[in-house]
């Protein structure tokens, strides 16, 4: 296992820092293959097979990227910056860390998408329903002490009738007696796959853009 910077880490810090205002704090980096990160995925409760490929895995300060994909990195650290599972439901979770990533780079070896599904609906519901980009609502969300509740009231306040508190169980983050492997830690792979906590998050996502699919259209006709 290679322990040294990330590709950019200084640089995105201080990106992700001043676009996010929120410290990072301490991140150790650990360059691995594919067998030191089936190893690491492993002390975490996953299974080799769930290892399969992942690019990117966060456990406490510990961020692991995959040696032949440098381009996870500016992903692991915003969800290092407050944006991840642990805090927030994890569809959401994961297409706001892609949106914010792809609006926070500079140049294409910065990012590939890798949450197609969850970031077209951050991109095309979301978002215009609150009249944010990506990094606006990904700010708040990092600087939040409780951001299930926090992205609630915003969709609440935009769309009156939304029930709040069903809203914000909605978005509740992963749970440590529900079945994910992921309860330390984030997770990034090259193409999304179906794991075995997505039937519970997904259950929960799509009550909540059936609330939302509405936004929009609510939106344009108060302009």
């Amino acid at each position: 296992m290679n322990q040294r910077p990330c590709y950019k880490q200084a640089e995105f810090t201080a990106r992700i820092k001043q676009a996010l205002g929120v410290d990072l704090g301490e991140v150790s980096c650990h360059i691995v293959d594919e067998a030191g990160m089936a190893r690491v995925m492993g002390s975490a409760g996953w299974s080799r097979g769930d290892a399969n490929g992942v690019v990117g895995f966060q456990l406490g300060k510990d961020v692991y990227v995959l040696d032949g994909a440098p381009w996870t990195t500016l992903h692991e650290l915003v969800h290092r910056a407050g944006i991840n599972a642990d805090r927030l439901n994890r569809f959401v979770a994961e297409g706001l860390t892609e949106a914010v990533a792809e609006q926070l780079r500079k140049s294409p070896d910065e990012h590939r998408p890798t949450y197609p599904r969850e970031v077209a609906w951050i991109k095309e519901r979301l978002l215009p329903s609150l009249g944010m980009n990506a990094v606006q609502l990904g700010r708040i969300i990092a600087q939040s002490s409780d951001p299930p509740r926090t992205l609630a009231a915003l969709m609440a306040k935009a769309k009156p009738g939304i029930e709040e508190g069903a809203l914000r169980a909605q978005l509740a983050p992963q749970k440590p007696d529900e079945p994910s492997f992921n309860r330390l830690a984030s997770i990034t792979r090259p193409y999304p796959k179906v794991q075995r906590d997505d039937s519970v998050a997904l259950g929960a996502v799509l009550a909540l853009a059936g609330a939302a699919l509405l936004l929009p259209r609510l939106m344009r006709g108060r302009a």
